[in-house]
C-alpha cells in the first residue's frame, strides 16, 4: 500500500481534500517547487510582502521587502527610518556555533580533546570540502564543561553567505561519529540558534524629535529593561520589523527569534533587545546587538523563487550585509513602535491600518 507521503501532489490533493472547491484553492495557490521542498505538500499560503522604501545603512540607502500579515509594520517601519539618517554598524562576526555534547569525566574527555584535537579538525575539512574551498569550515574547535557529566565539544564554523544550518550540522556529525570511535559516549551533534559568536551591533542617531518626546522615548526604554512584561513586547515590536526581512529573504525565522530571546535573556535577566538613550549632547541614541545567522545562498533560499528576487530587489551582496539591514529595521521599528506609545498611542495607527484592510477608511 502507498503511503501518503509517496504519493503525488494530485493523489495527495484529492485524499486529502474532498471538497472540490477547496481543491480548487489550495492548487490555485500551490507551487509544485515547494513539493520537493517539504513532505506531505498541499499548498502555499501567501504572505503579504511591503517596501520598507528608504533605509539608510552604512551610508548606503536600500530598498528592503517585509514579508509579514501585520497591517501596520510596514507603515511603521518607514515612519521610523525617516528619523534616522543614517544606521552605523559598530562591529560584526560570523562564525556559526555547533555542538557535539558528550557525557562522561572531565579528565578522560579533555585527555581526548588534546590529544586528537587536529585530528578533528581535519575530519572536519575533509566532511565538507566545498566550504574549505570558498575560505569557510571549521575555524575553532572548543571543549566546554557544563555540570559535572555534561560537556559540549563547541564547533565555531565559517559558512561564508550560506545561513549554514546543514553545513554545521553535517560538520559536528561527522566529528561526533569521530569522537565515538574513540568510545566518547556523544549524545547529539547539532547546531546552536544562540551564536554568540556571530554578533552583529548597530547604533543609529535620531533626528527630528523634540526633546521631551526623546526622553520619554528614553524612559520607556528604559523600562523593557527592567521589566519582563514590557521586555516582550518591546522585542516583539523590534522583531516586527526584523522577522518580516528574515522571512521575505527567505531565511529561517523561528531560528532568528529564538536566538534573538536567548540573547535578551542570556545574563539571566529577560530584557529588551534594542535600547534607545539620551547623550550628553541631549541626541537620542539607539542601539541593537544580538546573534544574527542568515544566508542568501543555499538551504532553501535557492528554491524560493520570489525570495531570490526579492533579495535581487534589495542588492544584498553577502550574509553580513543581510544581518545589518535586518538589526537596522528593527531599530527603526522600534522607535516608530515607542514614538507612537509616548505620543497618540499604538492603536490609533492600528485601527487606521485595520479599517484600510476592510475598505472602510476612504
Amino acid at each position: 500500500m502507498t503511503k501518503f507521503y509517496e504519493k503525488n501532489f494530485s493523489q495527495r490533493l484529492k485524499e486529502a481534500v474532498p471538497d472540490p472547491k477547496l481543491q480548487e484553492l489550495f492548487l490555485q495557490h500551490a507551487d509544485l517547487a515547494h513539493d520537493k521542498v517539504i513532505e506531505n505538500y498541499l499548498t502555499d499560503l501567501p504572505v503579504p510582502v511591503g517596501l520598507l522604501r528608504q533605509l539608510v545603512v552604512d551610508g548606503h540607502t536600500y530598498l528592503v521587502p517585509m514579508a509579514t500579515e501585520e497591517p501596520s509594520v510596514v507603515a511603521a517601519a518607514n515612519n521610523g527610518a525617516r528619523f534616522l539618517t543614517n544606521i552605523e554598524t559598530v562591529y560584526q562576526t560570523h562564525l556559526r556555533f555547533g555542538q557535539i555534547l558528550v557525557m562522561g569525566d572531565f579528565d578522560t574527555l579533555d585527555a581526548v580533546y588534546l590529544k586528537h584535537k587536529d585530528d578533528l579538525k581535519k575530519t572536519a575539512q575533509l566532511v565538507y570540502p566545498s566550504i574549505v574551498a570558498r575560505g569557510g569550515g571549521l575555524k575553532e574547535l572548543h571543549f566546554r564543561q557544563m555540570d559535572a557529566n555534561s560537556f559540549s565539544f563547541d564547533a565555531l564554523i565559517d559558512t561564508q553567505d550560506a545561513m549554514g544550518a546543514n553545513i554545521v550540522n553535517t560538520i559536528v556529525e561527522a566529528i561526533a561519529e569521530q569522537l565515538r570511535s574513540w568510545q566518547v559516549d556523544v549524545l547529539a551533534a547539532i547546531v546552536s540558534n544562540l551564536p554568540t559568536t556571530s554578533m552583529t551591533e548597530m547604533k543609529a542617531v535620531a533626528s527630528g524629535l523634540d526633546l521631551p518626546s526623546m526622553k520619554k522615548i528614553a524612559a520607556l526604554s528604559h523600562f523593557a529593561t527592567i521589566d519582563f512584561h514590557r521586555a516582550a513586547t518591546d522585542n516583539k515590536g523590534f522583531l516586527n520589523g526584523a522577522s518580516a526581512i528574515v522571512l521575505a529573504s527567505g531565511n529561517d525565522w523561528r531560528a532568528f527569534e529564538a536566538g534573538a530571546h536567548a540573547y535578551a535573556a542570556i545574563d539571566g535577566n529577560y530584557k529588551s533587545l534594542a535600547s534607545w538613550t539620551i547623550n550628553s549632547q541631549n541626541q537620542l541614541i539607539g542601539r541593537v546587538k544580538m546573534p544574527v545567522q542568515l544566508g542568501i545562498v543555499g538551504g532553501t533560499i535557492s528554491q524560493n523563487k520570489v525570495a531570490v528576487g526579492l533579495l535581487k530587489l534589495t542588492q544584498v551582496h553577502s550574509a553580513d550585509e543581510l544581518a545589518r539591514i535586518v538589526l537596522a529595521a528593527g531599530l527603526a521599528q522600534s522607535l516608530a513602535a515607542l514614538r507612537a506609545l509616548v505620543g497618540e498611542g499604538i492603536q490609533k495607527g492600528h485601527m487606521k491600518m485595520q479599517r484600510r484592510a476592510k475598505g472602510e477608511d476612504k
